[in-house]
């Protein structure tokens, strides 16, 4: 179904007028046959039947209307029919048939018998035309035009479409007047496949026509709740089809085939599309009503009122005809027919809609037909001076100069007054618009600055300011509104408002139903508007809150398919709602304001970007005055060290905190992460350690002291390792410990191995389970040694492959350099790094501090 509305919407504007036409032709089809085929003939009579011999029936006349053509005649109650043209009548239908043959107007020879007198005289002939048919006709005519108006003000809108679908209907509906057989020769039955046709329309808008007059009437002028379920609308289409279906092969099976009385069954299921029919208006009028009670705004009630008015005399002269063909005899049907004319009232209701419609902008269609018309007589003045003038130019031209040169002088005259006749055009246009659109002129003066001012505006608050006081003073709207999306949450928060009873609105939306909407709109070349009549589809429970605010109008806000933001409109200052060239401008405004509201983003962004990373600058400044500027001279120790972090701050350290002139503490540390939080516990880190590195305490009770310290701060999930060494060049040893650090790399005669004392990282747990993992090793100082302490920086850093520099690429450069000084072999181990990684960014701190043994 979605299938079929959408390929519809994409084709309709195209295809409206062929097929209004097409209807209207229908509708003139109607009318031939009212008047011309269909009219029973009336000699303002009756024919009453009476036995006169067995097996034999005369007909008498009787109810002969006084002054009437009958008893112009000399016919008077009582008299028998015997002939009518010399043919003889055995049949009523016999004399229906030979005055049908004639011409309203002409005189039929009647033969009658008054007692044993046989008298011949002349007989006017009157034709009685359907009125009921005719009624039909004539509500499907107006309705079809008003709706073709309504269709091509919004060719997109649910109510506008629907309004026009009932006017088809309608017509189809109407064609039971080309199918009426009653006391008539109906020449469509001479071409049978013409009355199948005619059936089928008929059949058709008997079916969905009622359904179709419940929707309008449920979704005009405001949507019942109950009908925003899907299922309905579903049921509306799928149950009239799947009648439809049947019953045509029912026809087919049983009536075409002369099964069933076709008279019989037709009568039945007239009846029955008579019933629907009148259950879907009476309906329709209740719902019209409550829908009118509901209104608060006395100025939008007024054009329901009208139409509700009108519906009410169109129930009621259906009703009166209904009560009158039961009640009365059928004498009055021929001899007082205009007694059944006020049936003709029931067109009033399309009237009532066209003139609420031009009146009072409803469904946004006076527009349409004011600017069709004056800028269609305004353009056609335009253009009929513009070739007046030439022609009149031209001539003068040609005779002063000669003829021979009338083609050419013709073509710059063309040419010249092309280019005058299109900036002519334009500001005529815009001339009109001012003129008799104050309000639309407005609006296009006031947008089309907004839309150029508004991209230059810096700062958001500024931007909502503008945005808000454009739509708000300039247009004089009383209700509007912008909601902005949270990034964090992704509610759309009121920014900035006017009118709006709650001032913390916001809305949860489900974005998916409002790209699907924008989608398909996009596809059928809808401008990408959310109207009040999609409230439900895409704002589901939402719905209630946009409406209670009085909003008619939504427009996303949409940058690189994202939403931003929405606008939310309630109505103009002249009462109606944002159609046609408003809504254009409308999104154009809305699209530059989306741009500049993005901008101001970004820009707040970059400004929040540079101050960050000016503030990093001093975290790096801050960081590297932690780290030791000067590495410390150790007797019988050459020491090198560095650390560069991933990002402006890093979580990695390293410090050499000299006791003696022969005893130093060596210490490299890393905090889980990066970035500004790893540097703080790593400011931390390094406080404690220049607190408790002294003569007094060894690497364990270093680590020991703080990791009580540092656990009750540390956050969840984060944690640190680090390395504690102590060189005592007096002894020859050095004591170290490990929490849960990298190993400790040794370099002796050209071999690596590592140092492993156990221990658990700092942070992880409160005390005595990481004392008691933690080790200690004390080991002896040999000559020409190298201890590498590092953090996985290193052996973690990453090329463009996503491949790991790895242990062994790391132990090959310190084994090819291990002979050089520490600062030889610094720099090489930051070559090769660099060398692995080429174009790679760096994935992690690189720290790492050398000893040799001298």
């Amino acid at each position: 179904m979605q299938k079929i509305e959408n390929i519809l919407s994409k084709y309709r504007p195209k295809l409206l007028a062929p097929f209004t036409l097409l209807m209207l032709v229908l509708v003139l089809i109607n009318f031939y046959f009212i008047f011309e085929i269909t009219p029973q003939p009336n000699d303002e009579c009756i024919w009453y039947p009476k036995t006169i011999a067995k097996d034999s029936v005369g007909y008498f006349f009787g109810d002969v209307k006084f002054k009437g053509v009958t008893w112009k005649a000399g016919i008077r109650d009582g008299d028998q029919l015997i002939a009518i043209n010399d043919k003889v009548i055995v049949h009523l239908y016999d004399a229906s048939l030979e005055l049908n043959r004639m011409d309203s107007g002409d005189s039929a020879k009647y033969t009658v018998m008054r007692g044993d007198q046989q008298i011949e005289t002349k007989v006017e002939v009157k034709k009685l035309i359907q009125f009921g048919g005719l009624a039909f006709a004539i509500l499907a005519l107006i309705w079809l035009l008003v709706g073709f108006v309504v269709i091509k003000a919004k060719p997109q809108g649910e109510t506008q479409v629907t309004f026009f679908r009932i006017g088809v209907l309608l017509v189809l509906f109407s064609s039971f007047n080309l199918l009426l057989t009653q006391n008539i020769r109906n020449p469509i039955y001479d071409y049978p496949i013409l009355a199948l046709i005619a059936d089928q329309f008929w059949t058709i808008g008997s079916l969905f026509l009622p359904f179709l007059i419940l929707k309008f009437f449920w979704i005009f002028p405001n949507r019942f709740a109950f009908y925003q379920k899907k299922w309905i609308e579903k049921l509306f289409f799928y149950l009239p089809l799947t009648v439809y279906v049947l019953l045509t092969i029912f026809k087919i099976v049983f009536v075409y085939s002369g099964e069933i009385n076709p008279f019989k069954f037709y009568g039945l299921l007239s009846f029955i599309a008579f019933l629907l029919f009148a259950s879907a208006a009476i309906i329709g009028l209740i719902s019209l009503f409550i829908n009118y009670l509901r209104m608060e705004n006395k100025k939008d009630r007024v054009p329901i009122f009208v139409i509700l008015v009108s519906y009410t005399i169109s129930i009621l002269a259906v009703a009166y005809t209904l009560i009158l063909v039961r009640t009365i005899n059928s004498s009055v049907m021929y001899n007082q027919p205009e007694y059944f004319t006020p049936i003709i009232l029931i067109a009033i209701l399309p009237l009532a809609f066209g003139y609420s419609i031009f009146k009072y902008s409803l469904m946004d269609v006076s527009d349409l037909v004011k600017t069709t018309v004056l800028y269609g007589a305004a353009m056609t003045t335009v253009v009929g001076t513009y070739f007046l003038v030439i022609y009149l130019l031209g001539q003068s031209l040609s005779n002063a100069i000669g003829t021979q040169y009338q083609v050419i002088i013709a073509g710059i005259i063309f040419v010249v007054f092309a280019l005058i006749f299109q900036s002519t055009k334009d500001r005529f246009q815009n001339l009109i618009t001012k003129k008799f659109y104050p309000e639309q002129f407005a609006y296009q003066k006031v947008l089309l600055k907004f839309s150029n001012d508004i991209v230059s505006i810096l700062g958001l608050e500024k931007i909502l300011s503008s945005t808000t006081n454009t739509f708000v003073e300039s247009l004089k709207l009383a209700i509007f509104g912008i909601l902005l999306k949270d990034t964090e949450t992704s509610v759309y928060k009121l920014k900035d408002e006017v009118g709006f009873k709650n001032k913390n609105f916001s809305l949860t939306l489900d974005e998916d139903k409002i790209f699907k909407l924008l989608e398909t709109k996009q596809k059928s070349k809808k401008l990408q508007v959310i109207e009040d009549s999609e409230f439900a589809e895409v704002f589901s429970e939402e719905e209630k809150k946009i409406i209670e605010e009085g909003i008619y109008t939504v427009i996303p806000l949409i940058i690189k398919s994202k939403i931003i933001g929405l606008l939310l409109f309630g109505l103009k200052y002249s009462g109606s709602r944002f159609a046609g060239k408003d809504v254009e401008l409308l999104v154009a405004a809305a699209n530059q304001t989306a741009v500049a509201i993005e901008n101001a983003r970004l820009y707040e962004l970059e400004r929040k970007k540079i101050i960050l990373d000016h503030d990093l600058a001093k975290a790096r400044e801050i960081q590297k005055s932690l780290l030791p500027a000067i590495i410390p001279q150790v007797n019988g120790l050459e020491i090198s060290g560095t650390m560069i972090p991933a990002m402006q701050v890093g979580g990695d350290y390293f410090d050499i905190i000299k006791i003696s002139d022969s005893k130093a503490f060596v210490i490299v540390g890393d905090v889980s992460g990066k970035g500004l939080s790893a540097s703080f516990y790593m400011s931390k880190l390094q406080t404690m350690i220049h607190l408790y590195c002294n003569e007094q305490n060894t690497p364990k009770d270093i680590l020991s002291k703080i990791n009580r310290t540092i656990y009750a701060e540390i956050e969840k999930n984060w944690f640190i390792t680090c390395v504690v060494a102590l060189f005592d060049m007096d002894m020859k040893t050095m004591k170290v410990c490990r929490a849960g650090h990298t190993p400790l790399i040794r370099l002796k005669e050209g071999e690596i191995s590592e140092i492993i004392p156990t221990g658990i990282g700092i942070g992880l747990e409160q005390g005595d389970i990481f004392e008691n993992q933690l080790e200690e090793l004390e080991l002896n100082l040999e000559s020409n040694e190298l201890y590498v302490f590092y953090s996985d920086g290193i052996t973690e850093a990453m090329n463009s492959k996503k491949e790991f520099f790895g242990e062994k690429k790391f132990n090959d450069v310190l084994k090819l350099t291990g002979e050089k000084s520490t600062s030889a072999i610094q720099s090489e181990i930051l070559n090769s790094l660099k060398l692995f990684r080429s174009n790679a960014e760096q994935n992690d701190d690189i720290t790492f501090v050398l000893v040799k043994i001298k």
